[in-house]
């Protein structure tokens, strides 16, 4: 292989074969420095010049070999003609200083701390440490407003398509039940089982297909913004002037004006200023809200035009050390198929995830992880003590979460949550005498420590230990969970100075939507006696 350098073209004159065989001389003009991919130039020339197939590797090989060489002697030349040109005065010295400290300026705006993120890669990190440090700059300058306004519009598209899929779909349910309406009626009378049979498997055949349908343009317009996103936080951050990405028209619905949400005003609530510790005490903030915990999450009904302030508080505090949690009390199965667990679910479906990965993936992560416990906690059986029955045998290990455990999940496109805390739940709590040795209870306990190491300063916890009411739970009933759960509560929170971590600053007690208002108010009337309220020194002169 030989070549001669002429300009930034050279001509490669390759050799294969070889060894007693055939010798095929190929000679091809190369642009340097290099930009065309050797095996991709090695398969044109062997289609062109019906070189044998067997030779394509050793071809795209030694073109590699001089493409590479000829480059860094390329390069070589370059840097040695600048400097001849800075030592024969042709180059003035401050122009070439003001252009590296351009050039110094613009990587270290898009890198910050480079020799942080430089070694966080090395150590296994990845790229979205860098963009989250962009995003938090970006969103605390200036440039916020397009910033925000561009996720909204993210959200306002995915929200549309996510109505116009349900309404799709609630129209082909309803076709179908007229259609097997009408078939069941003809049975007898030239219509047998069978066909009936046949109309079912089809419907369910239908049904599937446009909710895979729907699914995949959902997907579809979530990863095209995600890419978009990513683009123009890094460009923005670089310092370019760019265009805010517009949702393809064939996404947004129209006449859509309006993203139809739930209001997130609860419709009772107090709120005390408390003082806790033994000797240096801290100020907490405690409140007490009747309202749904997914209400919570779900922004307010607003134009598709205006930022909700929800999504500025959110955004603004997404990577700070004080964010939102939020308690959710949900069944051993993993999953978002039914109950509270699915209304979940679809409130995160209704935008667009752009900072962490989509609720299923962290769901399937966490199924993943479980095994793993389970495995754990048969390694680690609980202690016997001596008063214990040595005929009892230990209790059986579960094949999967328990009472008390926990998993968390990470969110950026919630109102008012970062982090929600998936706590397992089971019927034991419908009785109305359980004490703090409850697993449910010592599992709130180990959700406020990690929300301490975590920088989590505003946690809302369900009261009641419930989502719902229900006929066994009088007055009486939630008076006596409140009151456990206020002092578990204000025990754990004077246990926080021993933990380290963030202080938690605001606590919320959450009670089901639609609870009277008697009980309401025996609730917050509760809060003074069980907690340190500040009340203020009021001196009379004489």
């Amino acid at each position: 292989m030989v070549g001669s350098l002429r300009g930034e073209e050279c001509m490669c004159e390759v050799q294969l074969g070889g060894s007693g065989g055939r010798t095929v001389t190929v000679c091809v003009p190369v642009t340097i420095p290099a930009t065309t991919c050797p095996i991709e130039l090695a398969h044109r020339l062997c289609h062109h010049h019906n070189i044998p197939v067997y030779l394509h590797q050793e071809l795209s090989e030694k073109l590699s070999e001089f493409m590479r060489e000829r480059t860094e002697e390329h390069h070589r030349r370059q840097d040695q003609r600048a400097i001849d040109n800075l030592r024969d005065g042709r180059l003035s010295l401050p122009e070439v200083a003001a252009a590296w400290a351009t050039r110094y300026s613009q990587v270290h705006i898009i890198l910050p701390s480079l020799h942080i993120y430089s070694r966080k890669v090395g150590e296994g990190g990845c790229e979205s440490e860098v963009v989250a440090s962009m995003y938090h700059s970006l969103v605390h300058s200036p440039a916020a407003a397009n910033l925000l306004g561009l996720e909204h519009s993210f959200a306002a598209a995915v929200s549309s398509l996510v109505a116009q899929r349900e309404d799709a779909l609630h129209q082909i349910r309803e076709r179908q039940t007229q259609e097997m309406s009408q078939t069941v009626s003809q049975v007898g009378s030239g219509l047998t089982d069978d066909d009936v049979n046949k109309l079912a498997a089809r419907h369910l055949e239908d049904a599937q297909l446009a909710e895979v349908q729907w699914d995949s343009t959902i997907t579809g317009l979530k990863e095209s913004q995600r890419r978009e996103f990513r683009n123009f936080v890094t460009e923005s951050f670089a310092g370019k002037e760019i265009q805010t990405p517009v949702t393809p028209k064939d996404f947004v619905a129209i006449g859509a004006d309006t993203v139809v949400v739930e209001s997130t005003e609860p419709a009772q609530e107090e709120s005390f200023t408390i003082h806790l510790g033994a000797q240096m005490k801290q100020m907490h903030n405690l409140r007490l809200l009747s309202a749904h915990g997914l209400q919570l999450c779900k922004y307010q009904a607003h134009q598709a035009s205006d930022i909700p302030p929800q999504r500025i508080q959110t955004s603004m505090s997404l990577y700070s050390h004080n964010l939102n949690g939020l308690v959710l009390l949900v069944d051993d199965r993993i999953n978002t198929y039914i109950g509270i667990k699915r209304e979940f679910g679809r409130v995160c479906s209704k935008s667009t995830e752009l900072h962490f990965p989509e609720l299923d993936d962290q769901l399937e992560g966490v199924r993943n992880i479980v095994p793993q416990v389970v495995q754990w906690r048969r390694d680690h059986p609980p202690p016997q003590y001596e008063n214990d029955d040595e005929t009892q045998s230990a209790p059986p290990v579960p094949q999967h979460l328990k009472a008390g455990d926990f998993y968390m999940t990470r969110h950026s496109n919630l109102a008012d949550v970062h982090v929600v805390f998936h706590m397992i739940v089971d019927d034991t709590l419908r009785s109305g005498d359980i004490n703090s040795r409850h697993p449910v209870i010592l599992g709130l306990r180990n959700v406020l420590k990690v929300a301490c190491l975590g920088d989590i300063t505003t946690l809302t916890i369900p009261l009641l230990l419930t989502n719902t009411m229900s006929e066994e739970m009088t007055m009486s009933w939630c008076q006596k969970r409140a009151e456990l759960v206020y002092k578990c509560i204000k025990g754990f929170m004077m246990e926080m100075t021993s933990w380290g971590g963030a202080e938690m600053k605001n606590m919320q007690f959450l009670v089901p939507k639609g609870i009277s208002e008697d009980l309401f108010q025996h609730l917050a009337s509760m809060l003074p006696n069980i907690f340190r309220v500040s009340n203020p020194l009021v001196v009379k002169s004489s």
